[in-house]
């Protein structure tokens, strides 16, 4: 059993991210979901993007260390869009960390104060190939950064959120392809 950190979108801890987490519970992981923005959601990731901008990534990645604090023992970090980018910042930079899995998002070192990749860490990145949310020279950064310790799994398509059931990029296909993925990432860490 993993201890899994899954951070939210900027659209908040929606409907999707709970259904992540109970599925992942469903493999005997115990999932801790940070509530980044105390309680906001949006339904548009414009708007969540305005939301989220207004106080820097830097802000929330600070907010997502304090409600981790507690956490005790390994853990894997992941998340989703704006949360994959919260989840890599602690990842490497937590020597408690063991795992990453960031889903439709990447971000080079550069935005981060880190000079070399964990030696204990392996990692996984999900997203589809014309996203425009996901940069590709960040991609070639983070992946160029990793090595070998970073799976890079490109979908077919230009949906962002395509694993969020019920969100309008949602692809039934590429979601489970996703799901398959992580959960044998994370069987890894039994």
């Amino acid at each position: 059993m993993a201890t899994v950190v899954l951070f939210h979108s900027a659209l908040g801890l929606t409907r999707h991210v709970m259904d992540w987490a109970e599925i992942i519970r469903a493999d005997d992981h115990e999932v801790i979901v940070p509530d980044l923005f105390g309680g906001s959601t949006f339904a548009d990731l414009d708007d969540a993007m305005a939301f989220v901008d207004a106080e820097g990534m830097s802000h929330w990645i600070e907010v997502a260390r304090t409600r981790i604090s507690r956490i005790q023992g390994p853990r894997i970090y992941a998340g989703f869009s704006l949360g994959g980018v919260v989840a890599e910042a602690l990842a490497l930079t937590d020597p408690l960390a063991r795992g990453l899995v960031s889903m439709h998002s990447a971000a080079g070192p550069g935005w981060f104060d880190v000079a070399s990749w964990p030696a204990q860490l392996t990692a996984q990145l999900h997203y589809a190939e014309a996203d425009s949310w996901v940069d590709a020279d960040e991609v070639a950064a983070l992946t160029d950064f990793a090595g070998d310790a970073c799976e890079v799994f490109e979908y077919p398509g230009a949906a962002h959120l395509f694993g969020f059931e019920g969100w309008h990029e949602y692809d039934s296909e590429l979601s489970h392809d996703m799901y398959e993925r992580v959960t044998e990432f994370l069987a890894e860490f039994e």
